[in-house]
C-alpha cells in the first residue's frame, strides 16, 4: 500500500494543505504540540480506528463552531496488488456526525476497514511492551495473531467469557458454603478454560515463532550485532514446543493443573493459572532487557517488535503504512540511520524534533512543521 495524496482541513490544527508524500520516508520534523502527529492521526483515521484515545469532538479546533465547520480528510492511495488504480478514501465530521466513503460508497465505521488497509505504528506508549506488565506483552501477542486470522479473536473472546464467569463464581464464595457443590462448578468452567486457553496458546504460538525470528534478526541489523532473544513464558507448560498431535495430551495436562489448583484459588479468589498469566521475556545478550536494557536498548527493542510485525503483515499478503512517533531519540547515530534508511518495504512517516536527527535520510522528504502548517524542505 502506498499513499499518493492526502488533503487536511480542520483536523485538530491543521487548518487546510495538501500533501504528496514519498514513496519511502516522510519526516515530520518540529517542536513538541506543532502538529506532526496530529498529520499521523489524520493517516491511520482513513485506514481504521485513531491510534490515539481521543474523542471524536476534540477532532475539529475548538476556535471553530462545530455546527458549521466540517472537518475533511481525503487519502489517495494504491494496493500492492494494482499499482496503476488510485482508490479514495473520505473521512468527514460535521455537527459531531462521521461520515467515510471508500471509492465513493458510504461504509458504518472505520473497523470495516481496520485489516483491509494496514498500518503498524509505533508510538512511545510502546515501550510499555519492554518496561510495562505483562498484559501488555500478551495483548501485543494477541493483536499480530488477530490481524493475520480473525478466528484467534474469537478463541480469545470465548476465553476470557469463560475466566470471567469463572473468577465471579470464585469471588463470590463464602466462608461455610458447601465446596463439594462448588467445586464441580468451577471444574465445568476449567474444561472450556483448557480447551480455549490451547487455542489461545496454539494461536500466540504460531506467529511467535515468527515475530522471534524477524525481530531478532532486525534487532541484530539495527543494533550493529547486538543479539535479541525472545522467549514465551506459558504458566501451565514448561515448553512451548507443542504439537498438534499432541493436542489431547495438552488439553489433559492444561485441565489437570487449573484443577489442582482449586485449594490456592479459593485463597486468592481468582484464576491463577492459564493464557491469561503467560508472558514474553525479552533478552539482548541473555541480558533481560527490562531489567538492564539502556533506555536506546529498550526503544530499539520496541521498534525491532513493531518493525517485524510489519514484515509478518508483507509476507503474507500487503505491504502496511508505518508511523513511527518519535522513534528517534534515545537512539544512537547509527541506529537513526537504520530507521531513516533501511527501511525499504514500506512507506514509512516519522515524526522527530530534531532536524539534525535526520540530516543522513538518503531518499524521502522532509516536512518542517510549526503551528499546524506543514514546508516541505
Amino acid at each position: 500500500m502506498q499513499i499518493k495524496r492526502l488533503y487536511v482541513k480542520n483536523f485538530r490544527n491543521i487548518r487546510e494543505q495538501e500533501f504528496c508524500f514519498h514513496e519511502n520516508v516522510n519526516v515530520l520534523c518540529g517542536n513538541n504540540a506543532q502538529g506532526k502527529t496530529n498529520l499521523c492521526e489524520a493517516i491511520s483515521l482513513c485506514m481504521g480506528p485513531s491510534f490515539r484515545t481521543s474523542r471524536q469532538s476534540s477532532y475539529i479546533p475548538f476556535s471553530l463552531d462545530n455546527s458549521k465547520e466540517k472537518c475533511v480528510i481525503k487519502m489517495w492511495f494504491t494496493t500492492s496488488f494494482n499499482t496503476d488504480s488510485e482508490n479514495l478514501i473520505e473521512f468527514t465530521i460535521c455537527n459531531n456526525k462521521k461520515e467515510i466513503k471508500y471509492n465513493g460508497l458510504a461504509i458504518k465505521s472505520a473497523l470495516e476497514l481496520y485489516g483491509v488497509l494496514k498500518y503498524v505504528v509505533f508510538i512511545p506508549e510502546h515501550l510499555n511492551l519492554i518496561k510495562g506488565v505483562p498484559e501488555c506483552r500478551r495483548e501485543y501477542l494477541d493483536s499480530v495473531a488477530m490481524m493475520q486470522t480473525p478466528v484467534h479473536l474469537k478463541k480469545l473472546s470465548r476465553y476470557n467469557k469463560a475466566l470471567k464467569n469463572k473468577n465471579n463464581l470464585l469471588f463470590g464464595i463464602n466462608f461455610g458454603d458447601d465446596l463439594s457443590v462448588i467445586r464441580p462448578q468451577i471444574e465445568s468452567w476449567n474444561s472450556v478454560l483448557a480447551a480455549e486457553g490451547l487455542n489461545v496458546t496454539y494461536g500466540r504460538l504460531k506467529y511467535f515463532s515468527l515475530l522471534e525470528t524477524i525481530a531478532s534478526q532486525l534487532y541484530n541489523e539495527l543494533s550493529g550485532g547486538e543479539e535479541l532473544k525472545l522467549k514465551y513464558y506459558s504458566s501451565i507448560f514448561d515448553s512451548t514446543e507443542l504439537k498438534c498431535e499432541e493436542i489431547n495430551g495438552l488439553y489433559n495436562e492444561y485441565l489437570e493443573r487449573l484443577n489442582s489448583s482449586f485449594q490456592r484459588e479459593l485463597k486468592m479468589r481468582y484464576t491463577v493459572l492459564g493464557v491469561h498469566r503467560d508472558d514474553m521475556n525479552l533478552y539482548i545478550d541473555n541480558n533481560d532487557v527490562k531489567e538492564f536494557g539502556s533506555q536506546g536498548q529498550q526503544r530499539s527493542t520496541a521498534l525491532a517488535l513493531k518493525l517485524a510485525e510489519a514484515e509478518i503483515i508483507r509476507q503474507k499478503d500487503e505491504t502496511p503504512i508505518m508511523i513511527l512517533d518519535d522513534v528517534l531519540s534515545e537512539l544512537d547515530a547509527g541506529r537513526q540511520r537504520f530507521v531513516l534508511n533501511h527501511i525499504i518495504n514500506s512507506q514509512v512517516f516519522i515524526t522527530c524534533c530534531n532536524i539534525n536527527d535526520v540530516k543522513e535520510l538518503k531518499n524521502g522528504k522532509v516536512w518542517k512543521v510549526e503551528n499546524g502548517i506543514f514546508t516541505e524542505e
